[in-house]
């Protein structure tokens, strides 16, 4: 499961026992709130990498499926920054390793398994669109009830948080220097992106914080009015879509913007042709690629990946700060060069790369002892294999590219991180 399991980490009932005034110690209820909060980071992060990898399988970068998947996991990054500044300001440190990372295929952190969907590593299609991205992002009915554990929609869930901090006694995001774990981020970019950074410092900024992270990703479902609205008032433009002079891009008309949930399934059920994709493996583990080639990029792309969330930890606490030097370097040029390459690397020895099946990024964190060692050697081995096939390859181009950027992160960052 996509999932700290139940039995290691105490998630389940916590709004249950607000609600019935069971432990009524202040701070055991904060400790419960950070516990809900650090849920609420870990269903925002799980489906980071299943957008992703759908959009590094479209051959098209211009096209409105790359184009809305980018845009998505942008403000889920901004989803997973609130939620990480809720954990801080209730006095709690933000994880995203060991077991708060992700683990595919599975299910979204504590989630109803029998009302949400299976999600995982797949390669883009309007069916995707469909059936898991829009299905992530599927708003809760009118009137639909908070749930913590095995909540049927992430806005059910928000519900339970939101009823949880307002039945806290006076403001839980009251905590002693000497208590404080941490930093609030307030620097991100957001660009033409939606959405407003909030550090969380009582009640009313905290409810702020969840009501952008739900209207954004699911959208509003007033009581007694129509069952789904489109917009909420969020970004600069409305949305993303062919333009009238042939171009594709931003839209300006209202200051609107489109939920994830409306924007996943205007892909899905549009009339054109869903966009070229990369043949790759959906759901893909290392024990599929009988190709050495695949295999090494794969191992590679995990210890980027594993190096990028403990510098993302490290980046909400007080031990430095690695977020612009190192997290962004390789959440925006060393990850997507490492998959682009993968993606174009036939799983199987022998194989065709145009053809198929090619390999795909696995997501897996992997604790590293020896971080400045193992990126060394990792970086060592991508170049034997970059100088010993054909440059003007797809996957020798993409890797060419990562490797560019790991290379400048390898020496004075990289010591400091450890």
């Amino acid at each position: 499961m996509i999932s700290t399991p139940r039995s290691r980490c105490p998630f389940g009932a916590i709004f249950a026992r607000f609600i019935h005034g069971r432990d009524r110690n202040c701070e055991e209820r904060r400790t419960q709130l950070i516990d809900f909060a650090q849920l609420a980071l870990q269903v925002e992060f799980a489906t980071i990498p299943v957008y992703l990898t759908g959009m590094y399988s479209i051959a098209d970068r211009s096209c409105a499926a790359y184009q809305t998947l980018r845009s998505v996991v942008m403000e889920e990054m901004f989803h997973a920054n609130l939620a990480a500044n809720l954990v801080v300001a209730l006095g709690g440190r933000p994880r995203f390793t060991d077991d708060a990372a992700p683990v595919y295929p599975g299910y979204l952190p504590h989630a109803n398994e029998a009302t949400t969907p299976r999600i995982g590593l797949f390669r883009a299609s309007a069916e995707v669109f469909n059936k898991v991205y829009a299905a992530i992002e599927s708003p809760a009915p009118g009137g639909a009830p908070a749930q913590d554990d095995r909540y049927d929609s992430i806005a059910q869930l928000y519900g339970a948080l939101r009823e949880a901090i307002d039945a806290y006694p006076g403001n839980p995001f009251e905590v002693s220097p000497g208590k404080c774990r941490g930093r609030q981020r307030t620097d991100i970019y957001l660009g033409k992106f939606g959405g407003q950074v909030v550090e969380v410092t009582d009640k009313a900024s905290a409810l702020h914080a969840i009501k952008q992270i739900v209207e954004q990703g699911e959208g509003i479902v007033p009581g007694g009015e129509k069952p789904l609205v489109p917009v909420e008032p969020f970004g600069a433009y409305n949305h993303y879509g062919p333009r009238t002079d042939g171009t594709y891009g931003p839209i300006i008309g209202t200051p609107e913007e489109m939920s994830h949930f409306m924007k996943f399934r205007q892909i899905a059920f549009a009339t054109t042709t869903f966009p070229e994709t990369l043949p790759i493996l959906s759901d893909p583990s290392l024990d599929q690629f009988s190709n050495p080639d695949a295999r090494q990029l794969a191992e590679a792309f995990n210890r980027a990946y594993s190096l990028m969330l403990v510098n993302f930890e490290r980046s909400f606490s007080n031990e430095g700060d690695p977020y612009f030097g190192i997290v962004l370097q390789l959440m925006h040029r060393v990850l997507p060069g490492l998959a682009v390459s993968l993606m174009n690397t036939p799983a199987h020895a022998g194989g065709d790369a145009s053809v198929g099946p090619n390999a795909a990024p696995t997501w897996t964190y992997l604790p590293m002892e020896r971080k400045e060692e193992d990126c060394g050697e990792c970086i060592e081995g991508l170049e034997r294999l970059l100088s010993g096939g054909a440059p003007e390859t797809p996957s020798a181009q993409a890797l060419a590219h990562a490797l560019d950027a790991w290379r400048h992160l390898a020496a004075p960052p990289l010591t400091s991180a450890t």
